[in-house]
């Protein structure tokens, strides 16, 4: 079911309970005024008559009887005297007996003046007033009116309410339809921009005016459309690229086994043809690696483990003691006695790529300082270099897939340009950050913060 029809029915459902609870309350209150009204009035009359009874009660019985039947006809009414064991004395209809008990609710009353309305099979409705003679004489006047009258006025007033909430229901059901649709006009707006959205156009827009929820889900799924457009880019960007990366050393490859035979008989040549395509082989194997160390690092459990800045010395020191003495650099670690929990593999791989672009990108008699302190709650790993260093256009993409500076391909013309991805991936997959410092010809420092 639709979310405005949800609404529409879950409002008129509210709305038509509070109105069948008003109904019950107005028709009982009014019910009661009409009750208190009659009452007062019947209490009113038995007053009016009380005197003129009370002087004939008890010791004219014929005068009494002649009042009774008097004020009878006048208040339309049966008038009973009852004495002070509620018997009957005197009856306007002389049908019932002297002395003879009634069994009335009324009777029952400790305190009077009283009036009840009750109903009976053969009359209908009954209004039952009483109230004492006298103060002097203990005795008591009855007067059993029709009330049909007034619950007849009470049966209109429920149909005049009845008529007038059903009204009312109506109209708010009619608007309470168009409000509900009103309000989520929004959100079938919103699913007819996602609609238009295909794989090959992907656009959202929607001008909404209100600063609310609704404004919210909007700019979050404009931001998610254009995350998608630059995932799409990038995804579109790698797979060009490391197709060209891959084409270039099969192509050479290619050349190379192409004109094998024609040097096989000048060893020199020959050999050096076969170092060249081990060399691109080498190259194309590290490449490969390097790409599918990029996709494990996305799809890889996170396995983090206690690891000392002593185990990093060491595995730094052992992996790159031989290429820093070939190009005479100097390795110098500055590292406090604290541990980190990383995953090691994940970790020491991305410090690898740093440590050996550091390497790489530098001249010969320089430095390459490896520092690892705590600050605060955080562990900062630095690698500084004094190398070629990178422009301030460069440095917002050397962390995106194959990218590589004009200086670093001169320099390093092996580079596959996936070293710093995996490095900014090691550091996503640890909720961690990396920043950069570089200045051309004088060297960058790269920081990790975890």
């Amino acid at each position: 079911m639709r979310i405005h029809l949800r609404l529409w029915i879950i409002c008129t459902s509210i709305f038509l309970s509070v109105e069948i609870i008003l109904y019950f309350i107005v028709t009982i209150t009014y019910e009661k005024q009409l009750q208190t009204g009659y009452t007062e009035v019947a209490i009113a009359k038995a007053l009016s008559i009380n005197e003129r009874l009370a002087d004939t009660y008890p010791d004219s019985p014929l005068r009494t009887m002649g009042y009774l039947k008097s004020y009878s006809k006048q208040l339309n009414s049966r008038l009973i005297i009852l004495d002070e064991t509620k018997k009957i004395f005197a009856d306007s209809f002389q049908q019932l007996q002297e002395d003879a008990k009634l069994n009335l609710a009324i009777l029952d009353k400790n305190s009077f003046p009283a009036s009840i309305f009750i109903k009976t099979a053969p009359y209908g409705y009954v209004q039952y007033t009483m109230i004492p003679l006298s103060e002097n004489k203990d005795g008591y006047l009855l007067i059993i009116h029709d009330a049909n009258e007034l619950y007849e006025e009470i049966k209109s007033f429920q149909k005049w309410l009845i008529i007038t909430l059903l009204s009312v229901i109506l109209v708010f059901f009619v608007i309470a339809y168009f409000v509900s649709r009103w309000f989520t006009l929004p959100i079938r707006q919103i699913i007819l921009r996602l609609k238009t959205i295909t794989p090959y156009r992907r656009n959202f827009y929607l001008n909404y005016p209100h600063n609310d929820e609704i404004k919210e889900l909007i700019k979050a799924m404009q931001s998610m459309v254009e995350q998608l457009n630059i995932y799409d880019a990038r995804q579109r960007r790698f797979l060009s690229t490391s197709s060209h990366e891959l084409k270039t050393p099969l192509t050479t490859m290619y050349l190379i086994l192409e004109n094998l035979p024609y040097v096989r008989d000048n060893d020199e040549s020959f050999h050096e043809f076969i170092h060249d395509l081990m060399i691109q082989v080498k190259k194309m194997k590290r490449m490969v690696e390097q790409l599918l160390q990029i996709t494990k690092i996305e799809d890889q459990f996170i396995q983090k483990e206690k690891i000392t800045t002593h185990d990093i010395k060491s595995h730094l020191h052992t992996t790159f003691q031989y290429l820093s003495q070939s190009k005479q650099i100097y390795l110098q670690f500055e590292m406090e006695d604290i541990s980190i929990y990383v995953d090691r593999s994940l970790f020491l791989h991305a410090l690898d790529n740093l440590v050996a672009n550091g390497i790489q990108y530098s001249p010969n008699g320089s430095i390459v300082s490896i520092s690892v302190k705590k600050w605060s709650e955080n562990c900062i790993i630095s690698i500084c270099d004094q190398g070629i260093g990178i422009s301030d256009a460069d440095i917002n993409h050397i962390f995106e897939p194959f990218f590589r500076v004009n200086d670093a391909t001169e320099w390093n013309q092996e580079g596959s340009g996936l070293g710093l991805s995996i490095v900014k991936q090691m550091v996503d997959s640890h909720q961690g950050r990396i920043e950069i410092e570089s200045e051309l010809e004088q060297g960058t420092c790269i920081r990790i913060i975890l």
